[in-house]
């Protein structure tokens, strides 16, 4: 069992295909296929199934991946050890994020993260909470980013972001301010409001902190939903009705007069932002840098 063996079969289980994988490592897909028959003829089992629309990994094919990852893992860091240069480390991260961070945060500190460590790649692509979870359960990414706490005993959380839900209204619409702090459920009931889809950690949450507000989703005036952030900020901007969002992404909105914001100033209207990746799996030098990098982001 060679290393570019499991670094291809790896990378195909990755990317569910052999030519993104082939471009991803710089090998040809010929040689990619190689590799992959060599390993299985080596192991004496299948370890991936290839349909007309996707390849996805045997059970067999998932044991080996985790093991493989671990023992990639083990290489790179016993590399690094060695060398111990590391704004010189290169590699490349792959997430998979919910609306707010992939918008709104992911930008910001990965530009930061890359002047420290110009040579490290990524590869963000974005989905609802519960897609998050099923790509990272799936394999296809090495970090997942959500607004909901999770609970999978494969998946280890790691908060990272303190963040705050707001609530935003056309700019047009006039608002008692004291009477919105005094009666928020009254407040909503009698507004038109927009929901987000389902699957959202933002919608999870927003349902939980309502519900501590006395307020009933069954007893909104919803007249639309959306399935992300920016969606909701540009209908309540043309005057839809009214929303939450998240406050870092209902800043820039602001800035330009297009909403008003209201920061109910309660402790119920926070949340914690998770980084969330595979227990099973050992972490690169690479990861294990990202992972420590965002822990103290946003505390330093």
């Amino acid at each position: 069992m060679e290393m570019k063996q499991l670094e291809a079969f790896v990378a195909v289980v990755q990317y569910n295909s052999f030519s993104k994988a082939a471009d991803m490592i710089y090998l040809s897909q010929p040689t990619i296929s190689a590799h992959i028959n060599s390993l299985e003829n080596e192991i004496g089992a299948q370890l991936l199934i290839r349909s007309t629309k996707a390849i996805y990994p045997t059970q067999t094919g998932k044991e080996l991946f985790q093991r493989a990852k671990s023992i990639l893992a083990l290489r790179d860091e016993a590399i690094f050890r060695v060398n111990k240069i590391d704004r010189e480390m290169r590699g490349e991260i792959s997430i998979l994020a919910s609306t707010v961070p992939a918008q709104f945060l992911l930008p910001e500190i990965i530009t930061a993260f890359q002047k420290n460590y110009p040579y490290i790649v990524f590869n963000v692509q974005q989905a609802d909470s519960q897609q998050v979870v099923e790509g990272l359960l799936g394999y296809q990414y090495d970090f997942g980013i959500v607004g909901t706490s999770v609970n999978y005993r494969r998946l280890i959380t790691v908060p990272f972001y303190r963040d705050t839900l707001v609530l935003i209204t056309p700019k047009t619409m006039k608002v008692d301010k004291e009477e919105l702090y005094r009666g928020l459920a009254a407040f909503l009931r009698h507004k038109p409001f927009v929901m987000r889809g389902d699957g959202s950690g933002t919608r999870v949450e927003m349902e939980q902190l309502l519900r501590k507000q006395d307020v009933s989703v069954q007893n909104l005036n919803i007249v639309a939903y959306f399935h992300d952030t920016q969606s909701i900020l540009s209908a309540v901007s043309h005057g839809m009705g009214v929303s939450f969002v998240s406050k870092v992404a209902a800043v820039a909105y602001e800035k330009i007069g297009q909403i008003k914001v209201y920061d109910l100033e309660q402790q119920a209207f926070v949340r914690q932002l998770h980084l969330v990746f595979q227990k099973e799996i050992m972490l690169s030098p690479v990861q294990k840098l990202f992972v420590t990098y965002l822990e103290n982001y946003f505390t330093s």
